[in-house]
């Protein structure tokens, strides 16, 4: 059984309503390697589902985000990325210089939630995270475009 079909199956065991739309949607982000736009997500479903229109699409990836299946992002593209998780949540390093984007693990962020549930009461949300920075290749472009000659 596919991976996306175990994670319908586990919706449908806690009692959610899993409908055509639901399940072509689920199909097309868990079978993308990585991030996927709401347009990218359109697109791949139409030659199928010619009917389908944006807003059944973002609905339909709103309804994955809230039942922690699918996390939204902002990475600095100017659109939200949607991706995969499964409830396994994990992070983005993303350069503001060349856009590369590198993984970081969940456990980093395990300090803040436990700053942010002491200092504040909050239960922070933080499956899928962008922390914006420049990387150290850039740091060392824009060193040597520094340096005197």
């Amino acid at each position: 059984m596919s991976h996306h079909m175990q994670t319908a199956r586990r919706l449908q065991e806690a009692g959610y309503r899993l409908t055509p739309q639901r399940l072509a949607v689920l199909e097309v982000v868990k079978g993308n390697a990585g991030h996927i736009t709401l347009n990218d997500v359109l697109e791949r479903l139409k030659p199928d589902y010619p009917s389908v229109t944006a807003s059944t699409v973002y609905r339909n990836l709103q309804w994955l985000v809230s039942v922690q299946v699918v996390a939204q992002t902002d990475l600095g593209g100017g659109c939200h990325v949607y991706e995969y998780i499964a409830g396994k949540s994990h992070h983005h390093l993303v350069c503001l210089s060349c856009k590369r984007i590198v993984d970081l693990p969940d456990s980093f962020l395990d300090g803040l939630r436990q700053a942010v549930r002491e200092q504040y009461g909050y239960i922070p949300r933080m499956e899928h995270f962008g922390l914006f920075g420049i990387c150290p290749d850039c740091q060392d472009k824009s060193k040597s475009c520094d340096a005197p000659e």
